[in-house]
């Protein structure tokens, strides 16, 4: 019995840490104002009974699907200037993290008012980002098209990232949870995003030839995975096996991506390795944050705002 109860204690001992190490990256997402509201508010992507909530509510897909979509926005050499010579991750790289997966969340599960104020600040911010090229190309980061290109990366690797790991999505699933999508992307400054797959397929291929690596690229890949930090910032300088782990973490994410992406950033890997090594390790990871984060406490929020109860309960942080 003592056993027993030791083996519990040091498995939910471990779960903790995980939890702490994830939300030390991620942050907790747990904030009443946003989350809050209105009750009966289904915020901008549908509510409880859309795709965009069932995928979204699975954190593990959106950590995991991470790498592939910062890679895969700033492969467009204009994206890649603002956020090399106007963004803030070499300096506060866990800010930053937090901001990404904070923005995914917030205008999914967000009250309508919460999520159009996050996507306006958003805004605001990018407002203020423009530049020259070194190849002497202008750009604004409120252009339409690098909006467009932004906003896309996110749902197409994230939904990859969902049928991977935790199950096959329908066409007409995937149709609807880029519909749903593309009202985040509109509102955020895109002239158009693609809302079913045809549409998405059409468009990668359309942005391929505006697609490249650069010397900017390869030093934030790279940093990515550790090895241009030197801890400098709000997050410790990582350890060599934490380097080596993020570089698994990039190469299995990048896998939900198309061949060409793979070999333009140097993380192809043979069909074998995908099969034998990265897919194993996608799924892996992803089961691990569903054990330690089963479910966020922006989704019960949410759930509870539109559903009609949110007003009647008290919503205490836990630190």
């Amino acid at each position: 019995m003592d056993r027993s109860f030791t083996a519990i204690a040091q498995t939910e001992k471990l779960r903790a840490r995980l939890r702490a190490e994830l939300e030390t990256v991620g942050g907790r997402h747990d904030d009443p104002r946003l989350y809050g509201g209105e009750p009966g508010d289904p915020g901008l992507c549908g509510g409880p009974g859309s795709v965009s909530w069932m995928i979204h509510a699975d954190l593990a897909s959106v950590a995991v699907a991470g790498p592939a979509a910062v890679l895969m926005e700033v492969l467009h050499p204009s994206v890649m200037h603002g956020v090399y010579t106007q963004s803030s991750y070499r300096t506060q790289p866990a800010r930053r993290a937090r901001a990404t997966l904070g923005f995914v969340l917030g205008t999914t599960f967000g009250s309508t008012p919460g999520a159009t104020q996050l996507v306006e600040r958003v805004k605001s911010m990018h407002g203020r980002v423009s530049g020259t090229r070194a190849d002497g190309v202008g750009y604004r980061a409120l252009d339409p098209e690098l909006i467009g290109w932004v906003h896309t990366c996110i749902p197409w690797a994230i939904m990859t990232a969902y049928e991977r790991t935790r199950r096959p999505l329908s066409r007409a699933e995937k149709d609807r949870y880029l519909t749903e999508q593309a009202r985040v992307g509109r509102m955020g400054g895109a002239a158009w995003v693609p809302e079913t797959v045809s549409e998405l397929e059409d468009y990668v291929a359309r942005m391929r030839p505006h697609l490249a690596m650069n010397e900017q690229t390869v030093d934030f890949l790279g940093f990515l995975v550790g090895r241009t930090y030197d801890g400098e910032g709000d997050l410790p300088a990582p350890t060599r096996a934490e380097r080596v782990d993020a570089e698994l973490g990039l190469v299995a994410a990048m896998a939900l991506m198309p061949e060409w992406a793979r070999r333009m950033t140097g993380t192809y890997q043979s069909p074998w390795v995908d099969r034998a090594v990265l897919a194993p390790v996608l799924r892996a990871r992803a089961a691990a944050v569903r054990w330690a984060i089963p479910e966020l406490p922006c989704v019960v929020m949410a759930r509870e705002r539109a559903d009609g109860g949110l007003q009647a309960r008290t919503w205490v942080h836990v630190r």
